[in-house]
């Protein structure tokens, strides 16, 4: 008799054990999915809105960097739409750029899904009507899910070109980036970087650029987990000649110790495969020239 009650005593223990391993399992929070996307000068003459909300509802991220903001009431709207679409509560924190626009003012930011996380703070890393010289508009939203765990995550939107002089300021930038993070990972805890950081010369492996930030990189102790995309952007060289070549110019930058997925490239750039086009990308006008990239962040 004492025999069977240890082993129902064990029998019972034995499926606590699992109740409570179940559990836990059943609690653990998701990995985090973050993004970036240039959204062109939005909105321009051929933005179509809802077009740019489904992009958004694509890439479904939890929070994501933006660029190249004109009209934040528009844009707001346009997210009120994603978050139809997905089923997420899309909200946002904007700053106005920096730097000019021959278009108008531009603002970079962060959107988030409130739903599954905080917004504790947020501030501009380049404040003025003018840049500082060799920093980028930028800007930093810290957040915490609803376990607690807090993270902060920074949209830049670096100098474009391929000319000399517009590859040294971007230079600059990346210096400036590469020595203010200490002090924010200090401050902040984990801080990942997302954004248009307009690397032009980047797919050339070779090449002045591409030797710089991979040097900056291994440097500072930083993973660029997207230098393997193939590409993040379509641009059209030369207006004369129909021919329109892929581009890698927007990444997610972070410590070397944290935990990232595969980076995922999406819309026009995942459809055409990143190859040469003679006709233009479909939803180049439309929505952007550059693509959404979503990315994990694991523990």
């Amino acid at each position: 008799m004492q025999e069977r009650r240890r082993r129902r005593r064990r029998v019972w223990l034995w499926v606590l054990l699992v109740a409570v391993a179940l559990l836990l399992w059943c609690r653990r929070e998701a990995p985090l999915v973050l993004g970036t996307f240039n959204i062109q000068t939005f909105p321009h003459e051929k933005t179509l809105d809802e077009a740019v909300a489904a992009a958004i509802a694509e890439l479904d991220a939890d929070a994501f960097a933006v660029q190249e903001i004109r009209d934040p009431g528009r844009f707001y709207a346009t997210l009120d739409r994603a978050s139809a679409l997905t089923g997420r509560r899309y909200a946002a924190v904007l700053t106005n750029s920096c730097r000019d626009n021959r278009k108008g003012r531009l603002n970079v930011g962060v959107v988030y899904d409130a739903a599954r996380l905080e917004l504790k703070d947020h501030r501009s890393l380049s404040k003025g009507d003018v840049c500082p010289t060799g920093q980028a508009p930028a800007l930093l939203a810290s957040l915490r899910t609803g376990a607690g765990r807090t993270f902060s995550l920074v949209s830049v939107h670096f100098d474009s070109g391929g000319e000399e002089q517009q590859f040294e300021r971007r230079k600059q930038q990346w210096r400036w980036l590469t020595s203010i993070l200490p002090a924010l990972r200090e401050e902040f805890g984990d801080v990942v970087v997302a954004g248009d950081f307009n690397t032009t010369g980047y797919l050339d492996q070779d090449g002045a650029e591409r030797r710089f930030i991979d040097d900056m990189v291994g440097r500072h102790a930083l993973q660029l987990p997207t230098g393997a995309l193939g590409c993040s952007e379509y641009w059209r060289p030369n207006s004369k000649v129909r021919r329109w070549e892929a581009s890698l110019l927007d990444h997610f930058l972070g410590s070397k110790d944290m935990s990232f997925g595969t980076p995922v490239v999406l819309g026009m750039c995942a459809a055409l495969a990143c190859e040469t086009q003679t006709t233009e990308p479909p939803k180049l006008r439309s929505v952007s020239d550059h693509c959404p990239v979503r990315i994990a962040l694991r523990k």
